[in-house]
């Protein structure tokens, strides 16, 4: 029995004892669920106000990141630095000062922790700082004072009960994050607004501050108890109570960072071509979360062997699935990048874990991984946006990630990489046999000749046998040979995502990538026997345009001549009137892409065009554009920079409102969703921007994951407006795409035209018809 064993009996009973671990337990658990609750619900807030695109979330975590590293810095400057009654009362301090400040806010703006509209930016020229302040504003104070509840609870917990190992809190203090997460969009999400959803939070919060006085009394008491009984503060937990070198300490950081950086390259590739959503934030953020919950459990459960052997074979399969990109369906997209991230997230937990210091290093240890998860997400957030055309801190992550695995093992001479375990030598021939199988697959993704495809797998097929000859020698012929397999293996990798990097740049008219996402263009296969240019939004189709010189005012892809805007805009009343005068339009267009709908534009008609991607702008408008069909339009085109909806809004305030014939809403052709233009208020701003009764608005909703015609049908009610839908499963022309459209007017006279009837149909509901609001929207109501 150590001496501080001995000494418990002398500071307190053991019920005491375990009704303080139990206030301890509560305070994590409740911290953590806060913590990342709040994440969820400020992010969803934030969301309409910089467009819906997935870089919001994305910044958003680099924000709370940096603060969870404020955090984790304070938790260990206090620890290390104030003495216990000094730390408590400075704690406690700083806890009200954050509940004052909510009681504040709640009075100023509609909701605790959410800003009020009138700090909303207009169009902001850097939306990654506005987001980072208006964070800082809201949630600044809460969020940094639960990020240090982490570790500044376990170490109070460690010297109030120093026969217990602190680390197991921190494995509750993930299972209390992984609640916050699921938790808000199957029960919070769909059954409370957000304002009351702020509400609700804000109440929970001062039930934590009640709970962290309570942890932080009774630290103090219990450190005074010791130092009165001459207890020494000794770690029992079996690890040795070494100073953590600067190469462990670079290693926890370079783990840390591999974590944060795959998991918001993975949220990048979700969100980009699924939706902008809290699930799918939520999705990728709980299997990092369970990995870390699995990993610190007092139970072992992270293994190299088959873990090992798991992310090698998720990182090739993820390899390939992110090489094929548009080709992949979305629910192989999530199974396949969600298993990966598992895989990794285990190993670098795990390793992690493995490292872990004596807990009298417990607020080192979690500062330095805090600091590896901001330099992740700052990364990942910030920096490759800017550095890279395309999202390729994915592939470098996993890269990376694997040379610093491989220099763990090397340092470790018990590991596989000096050993001979029965398990491998099977694997990597299984390995080889799968690949050989995937040869096709690999030609077509990469465009190389099956040759070179095959020679590769030779060539690890031999180092695979010459393995298995020297594995039943002498052990340092063998980790030689092992260790250059797995080089070869590590390298072999990083080739072919060069490659993929290489043919994306070589293929490409032009790559760019800014806040709003990555643009491609590119020549493709001929379309109607002409060539055509082509933007992609990530795998997105922005529209093409024919470049045979004859050709280049024709419409294709989603608006062409037999779809649903091309029916209306084709044969609009307007266009037969009397009056020369009458036969203009004035229409708007939410979402330029490549302006093929100014194709449809006749001398005297005018064109406004909606746009939040300057860089969509610079390619589609004015001198120097690729795509001309603004250029070449006879009619008058403008286009308005910024979100179309907060565009529209600025324009009503301004008394300027544009009366126009058809307004287009086209932001839902991918199947990330901007849901503020979905809204009870943003139809309401349409509807004040029309010119009269049939004036008709125009959804464009072809989408692969989401069925948006009960909301516009419940929208429409609200509106007293009647809706058709006209799906044009089949193209009658070349060059066109199979597209869904939905028009609403207040009088349907305007839809009696006999080629529209002829593929107008009526939008039938199984259900009541959901009623979004700006206040509460929930996509999984109309997931296919």
């Amino acid at each position: 029995m150590s001496v501080a064993e001995a000494a418990v009996p002398k500071l307190a009973t053991n019920s005491v004892v375990a009704t303080n671990n139990r206030s301890f337990a509560l305070t994590i658990f409740l911290s953590a669920f806060l913590l990342f609750q709040v994440q969820l619900i400020v992010g969803k807030q934030l969301l309409p106000w910089f467009g819906g695109t997935p870089a919001v979330w994305n910044t958003c975590l680099v924000f709370f990141q940096l603060l969870l590293l404020g955090g984790y810095a304070y938790a260990h400057w206090v620890t290390e630095r104030l003495q216990a009654w000094t730390l408590t009362r400075t704690h406690i301090a700083l806890l009200l000062v954050s509940v004052s400040v909510l009681a504040v806010l709640t009075f100023l703006w509609r909701s605790p922790i959410f800003p009020g509209d009138s700090l909303r930016p207009a169009n902001p020229a850097n939306p990654m700082w506005d987001i980072l302040l208006l964070l800082t504003a809201s949630v600044g104070l809460p969020f940094f004072l639960l990020s240090t509840t982490g570790p500044l609870v376990q170490a109070w917990f460690s010297r109030a009960s120093p026969e217990a190992s602190p680390y197991n809190l921190y494995a509750l203090s993930n299972l209390g994050s992984l609640l916050g997460l699921l938790t808000y969009p199957f029960l919070f999400e769909p059954n409370l607004s957000l304002r009351n959803q702020g509400r609700v939070w804000t109440v929970a919060y001062v039930v934590f501050v009640l709970a962290c006085a309570m942890c932080a009394v009774q630290f103090a008491r219990a450190s005074d108890a010791m130092v009165a009984a001459a207890v020494p503060d000794v770690a029992t937990d079996g690890t040795a109570d070494e100073r953590p070198s600067r190469v462990q300490r670079l290693l926890w950081i370079g783990l840390a960072a591999c974590g944060t950086i795959m998991l918001l390259s993975v949220t990048n590739l979700i969100c980009q071509e699924i939706a902008v959503v809290p699930f799918l934030w939520a999705l990728p953020l709980s299997i990092y979360l369970i990995s870390f919950i699995l990993c610190f459990h007092r139970t072992r459960i992270y293994r190299r062997g088959p873990f090992h052997v798991l992310f090698a074979v998720t990182a090739a399969w993820g390899g390939v699935l992110f090489l094929m990109g548009e080709r992949v369906k979305v629910q192989t997209q999530i199974e396949g990048f969600g298993v990966l991230l598992f895989a990794a997230c285990m190993v670098y937990h795990g390793e992690l874990v493995a490292l872990k210091p004596n807990p009298r290093h417990l607020t080192s240890f979690y500062l330095h991984i805090a600091s590896g998860g901001a330099l992740g997400s700052v990364f990942v957030g910030l920096i490759a946006p800017h550095l890279f055309p395309a999202i390729w801190e994915f592939q470098l992550g996993l890269w990376l990630s694997g040379l610093l695995l491989a220099f763990i093992l090397w340092r470790d001479k018990t590991s596989w990489l000096h050993d001979h375990p029965r398990w491998l030598a099977p694997a990597i021939a299984l390995a080889v046999l799968a690949g050989a199988n995937y040869i096709g697959v690999a030609t077509t993704v990469l465009h190389v000749k099956p040759l070179f495809v095959r020679i590769l797998v030779v060539t690890l097929a031999i180092l695979t046998m010459v393995m298995l000859a020297t594995g039943w020698r002498k052990r340092a012929t063998h980790a030689l040979t092992l260790q250059a397999v797995a080089l070869c293996a590590w390298c072999l990798f990083g080739m072919l995502f060069w490659l993929q990097v290489h043919r994306q740049e070589s293929q490409s008219v032009l790559l760019t990538r800014n806040f709003y996402g990555t643009l491609r263009v590119t020549y493709d296969e001929p379309i109607a026997e002409h060539h055509a240019l082509v933007m992609r939004h990530g795998a997105t189709l922005h529209g093409a345009q024919l470049q045979a010189p004859n050709q280049r005012r024709t419409p294709t892809t989603y608006y062409g001549l037999s779809s649903g805007i091309g029916l209306l805009l084709g044969h609009h009343p307007n266009r037969s009137a009397a009056d020369p005068e009458a036969r203009h339009l004035h229409l708007g267009v939410i979402g330029l892409g490549a302006g093929t709908l100014a194709s449809y534009g006749q001398s005297g008609d005018s064109i406004r065009f909606y746009e939040m991607n300057p860089e969509v702008v610079r390619l589609s408008w004015g001198q120097g554009a690729l795509f001309t069909f603004l250029n070449d339009s006879p009619a008058q085109t403008d286009v308005v920079t910024g979100d179309g909806r907060i565009s529209l809004e600025q324009e009503l305030k301004g008394s300027n409102p544009q009366k126009f014939d058809v307004l287009v809403i086209d932001a839902f052709s991918s199947d990330s969703i901007p849901l503020h233009l979905l809204t009870r208020e943003a139809m309401s701003i349409y509807v004040q921007h029309l010119r009269n009764p049939q004036s008709v608005l125009a959804f464009h909703v072809s989408n692969r994951s989401f069925d948006l015609r009960p909301v516009l049908a419940g929208l429409a009610q609200q509106q007293n407006l009647q809706l058709i839908e006209v799906f044009n499963a089949r193209p009658h022309f070349e060059g066109e795409t199979p597209s869904d459209w939905v028009l609403m007017a207040a009088d349907p006279a305007i839809f009696a035209t006999p080629a529209i009837q002829a593929q107008a149909k009526p939008v039938d509901l199984s259900g009541p018809a959901p009623k979004w609001t700006d206040d509460y929207s929930n996509l999984l109501q109309v997931l296919r």
